[in-house]
């Protein structure tokens, strides 16, 4: 099997098979990802919802409390309303009814006790206060009662907490025998362990509830999900293959109208990504090299056989006329969404550093820096090739002219990165053979497009 595996990566069946192999390692990766935002989607949920059911009970909590409070508070005030004179001149009787209030609430608790209790006048000014005999001195329960700011209510509530005991901060009106607000009442309610619990193990029903739903439904979606994704790869996957083959036909068929074979759009292609590659560009960028170095001079299907395939040098009108295969280029790739990125390497590859290239005239890094990288992959290839109107050049002579021409029509820079690299490339693809070309561009292709099998393009 492993032979089998081997004779076809290195054979015809080459880009069959890591097509499959991809595919396999894109779908487990696929899987991989929808499973983990699913459990992070899950566990954010589950947060939440813990969140809202904390709030929740809390708040009926609290509502409970409240409601029941003003109750006894309701009977206080018409006990208040009894007194001889008004609330301020009987502090002594608001006393003792404040410390009955504080005794009948530990006879009968609601959810827990009342321990603390204050009366103030409308002016803020405390008239009368009670505190449970089992708070008296304790440091935390001081601060809390401390921190109390007196304001006339209507009527509020708010929890605090103090070392994890929450407690309930009350506010009612008083009023005298008139139905005025005559003073408020302030108290601190103090929430049972027991009442806790019990809230506790509701927010754990409905949490633990709420979790089970979330991962049933996490279930349910996962292998629906996964499937659709699957079969969107899949068809990410052909949508990315039947370009690139387009993109090889294209250039496949303009090589051939050339007089040429795939052999030069294969070597510019590979020398620009090597030199690319040597001085660190990035791989999205490398695509749109790729795409346009294929496609660089797609634009002679405009141009005339008679001037296309004439052998000798052309005359000054007929060169006005090949110049024009450029904008043509430029109309026919900007039509295609995917190939948006090739329009640097077609419409700007003739410039020249210096600024006396074609169609525009660009100097220096005006020029797009994949059009910069390529006139150099293809001014090599023309010089070490043989063509129609002359001989190929040794790879020192082509070499003399190319650094000829740094800082005129090359990037110094990207030619002295070309330097480095040069010969090892002529060497291997210069008069390399049509299968080892192939394999090369073959590699380079799954290199810089693979993601898009798993990303299903840009």
């Amino acid at each position: 099997m492993l032979k089998k595996i081997a004779s076809a990566i290195n054979g015809s069946d080459a880009n069959g098979l890591k097509s499959v192999l991809y595919r396999r390692g894109t779908k487990r990766f696929i899987h991989r990802q929808l499973l983990v935002r699913l459990i992070v989607a899950a566990a954010i949920i589950s947060v939440f919802l813990a969140a809202m059911v904390f709030l929740f009970e809390y708040r009926r909590l609290g509502s409970l409390v409240n409601n029941r409070a003003a109750e006894v508070v309701a009977n206080f005030n018409s006990q208040l309303q009894q007194l001889d004179h008004g609330i301020d001149e009987n502090r002594e009787e608001i006393q003792q009814e404040l410390k009955m209030l504080l005794i009948a609430g530990k006879s009968r608790p609601l959810a827990g006790q009342l321990i603390y209790s204050s009366i103030y006048d409308l002016d803020g000014r405390l008239i009368a206060s009670e505190t449970d005999g089992g708070h008296v001195g304790v440091e935390s329960f001081t601060e809390l009662v401390k921190s109390i700011e007196p304001k006339i209510p209507v009527r509020r509530q708010s929890f605090r907490r103090i070392k994890g005991t929450p407690y309930l901060h009350l506010s009612f009106p008083l009023y005298d025998k008139t139905g005025k607000q005559a003073a408020f009442i302030e108290g601190i309610f103090e929430v049972s362990a027991k009442a806790r619990q019990e809230v506790t193990g509701r927010i754990a029903k409905s949490l633990f509830g709420a979790i089970g739903i979330v991962l049933l439904t996490t279930m349910i979606l996962y292998p629906v999900i996964s499937r659709l994704i699957s079969q969107l790869t899949i068809l990410a996957g052909n949508l990315v293959e039947s370009n690139i083959e387009t993109l090889r036909v294209i250039g496949s068929a303009i090589a051939k109208r050339d007089s040429d074979t795939d052999s030069h759009n294969y070597r510019v292609t590979i020398y620009s990504v090597e030199l690319a590659e040597r001085i660190g560009l990035h791989p999205d960028i490398i695509q749109g090299l790729i795409k346009g170095a294929f496609l660089h001079d797609v634009g002679k299907i405009g141009i005339s056989d008679r001037i296309l395939l004439k052998p000798a040098r052309l005359s000054s009108e007929e060169f006005a006329a090949m110049k024009l295969h450029v904008q043509h280029g430029v109309d026919i790739v900007k039509q295609s969404g995917w190939l948006k990125d090739a329009v640097n390497v077609v419409g700007y590859h003739h410039e020249k550093f210096a600024g006396d290239g074609y169609p525009t005239g660009l100097k220096g890094h005006e020029i797009p820096v994949n059009a910069r990288i390529f006139a150099i992959a293809d001014v090599f290839d023309a010089l070490t090739s043989t063509r129609p109107y002359k001989e190929r050049l040794s790879f020192k002579q082509s070499m003399e002219i190319l650094n000829r021409d740094s800082g005129t029509h090359f990037d110094p820079l990207f030619l002295d990165r070309f330097n480095e690299i040069a010969k090892v490339l002529y060497e291997k693809y210069a008069h390399g053979s049509d299968q080892v070309l192939y394999e090369k561009m073959e590699a380079i292709i799954f290199k810089y497009f693979s993601k898009e099998y798993r990303y299903g393009g840009q």
